[in-house]
């Protein structure tokens, strides 16, 4: 087979983890990826396996990273996963005062956590060197807050363009690089199937991670309207953006939390349950890009 392969690799927080799963499943069916593009925890994952081509090794790596230390570092306490806002009074008043500190922080600083904190857990996950050293090509997808536009990393060192393609608006600071103020990919293109050189793939695959299932809105104030807004607008641009491709993958990630990286083992298998139902789709899109003699080989050497 000379089909050349591509995937872009959306963003998602958490719900990333699925990601590997649909890598496996690639693998596991002997369809190698000739080129991947990232976008935030898309990103994250694409260059550890860009690096190291192995999901067996990329999920350990990630399994193992996924401890207590990881919570810390990155801050995950700041963050509100239960948005029914279910519990007693309590709970709920608690919640409310980790909003109120952080809407006072967000008027003084750029970020609620530094990008100290972030490096020192894609370190972890991600070996250092340089994007054009991968065994894979790569290409790393961030956001200009100057300009708007994006920003594709395809050299340089590949611990700190993962770090701006992954620098979550409000949350994480923006990353500060030749002059210009680089933020989340996922701002401009959540699923950077643009992102595949046509020259060099023939199929393109581009895998999109939005919640697929929103709570229902009950005691709701402007804080969730505006929330559940943004999700929706994010929601529908990501899977226009991932409608461009030869194929797309949505793995389904019910109602997981960007945050819930607790639920590893739910989005892993999330992710390859939807490659499987995917693949008779990428093999025919394979055979139609072969030339005719090929494609007539494959009807008796391609399952």
């Amino acid at each position: 087979m000379s089909v050349k392969i591509g995937i872009a690799l959306g963003g998602g927080g958490a719900r990333g983890l699925a990601h590997a799963g649909v890598l496996k499943v690639l693998e596991e069916e002997g369809i190698p990826l000739h080129y991947i593009t990232g976008t935030s925890i898309g990103a994250v994952v694409g260059a550890a396996y860009a690096q190291n081509p192995q999901t067996d090794f990329l999920i350990e790596r990630f399994e193992q990273s996924l401890d207590e230390a990881f919570y810390s570092q990155l801050g995950l306490g700041y963050l509100k996963t239960n948005d029914c806002q279910e519990g007693s009074f309590l709970h709920q008043t608690t919640e409310n005062i980790k909003r109120r500190i952080a809407i006072n922080l967000a008027q003084s600083r750029t970020g609620l956590l530094k990008e100290v904190r972030l490096k020192k857990i894609l370190v972890r996950l991600i070996d250092q060197g340089r994007i054009e050293d991968t065994k894979i090509p790569l290409g790393v997808v961030a956001t200009s807050l100057h300009t708007g536009d994006d920003i594709v990393f395809k050299s340089g060192d590949i611990i700190n363009a993962v770090a701006a393609s992954s620098s979550i608006p409000g949350f994480l600071c923006p990353v500060c690089l030749n002059g210009d103020l680089i933020t989340d990919g996922g701002v401009s293109c959540p699923v950077p199937v643009k992102y595949l050189p046509r020259t060099e793939v023939d199929v393109t695959i581009g895998v999109e991670l939005s919640m697929r299932e929103f709570y229902r809105l009950e005691s709701v104030n402007a804080i969730e309207i505006i929330g559940r807004a943004d999700m929706i607008t994010s929601r529908n641009f990501s899977r226009m953006m991932a409608g461009t491709a030869d194929v797309t993958i949505f793995p389904d990630t019910k109602n997981i939390h960007w945050s819930e990286f607790s639920r590893a083992n739910e989005l892993i298998e999330a992710g390859i349950e939807s490659a499987r139902d995917k693949l008779p789709e990428i093999k025919k899109a394979m055979k139609g890009k072969l030339p005719w003699y090929k494609r007539a080989l494959s009807r008796y050497f391609m399952p």
